[in-house]
């Protein structure tokens, strides 16, 4: 086959595996499986809508203030780590012994007290290989 049909069509969501930032090594769960979390991607459905309803909450924002758009250091770095949350679609990860339960609470916890598991799952969504089918 040749041809843009060859390359694929673009997945929803995709599996980001965890390393140790340091050494590189497979982050593994006390039953030996590879930390993972499982991430809607830059060409999905929920990706796109919730990147539109951060872009009309800040035109919303200008429009109330005479079309200028204010905007802070840290109203950025929330609105960034929203998307990123929210984009989650699940995890394999375990902070002790047991699995962690999945929810948006506990992945706005590990995404802020480790930010190189954010890191690295934000750096998932570079990763346009990981998204074809």
């Amino acid at each position: 086959m040749t041809g843009l049909n060859a390359i694929g069509k673009t997945k929803e969501t995709t599996e980001v595996l965890l390393f140790h930032p340091v050494t590189g090594e497979p982050v593994k769960n006390a039953d030996g499986s590879q930390m993972s979390v499982t991430i809607h991607g830059p060409y999905s459905k929920r990706y796109k809508q919730i990147s539109h309803e951060q872009q009309n909450r800040r035109l919303i924002k200008a429009q109330r203030s005479g079309g200028k758009l204010n905007l802070t250091a840290e109203e950025l770095e929330a609105s960034s780590l929203e998307l990123l949350v929210k984009c989650v679609d699940g995890w394999n990860v375990s902070l002790g012994e047991e699995p962690e339960p999945f929810s948006e609470d506990a992945v706005t916890k590990v995404f802020t007290d480790m930010p190189w598991v954010r890191e690295q799952v934000d750096g998932g969504f570079g990763d346009t290989k990981a998204f074809l089918g």
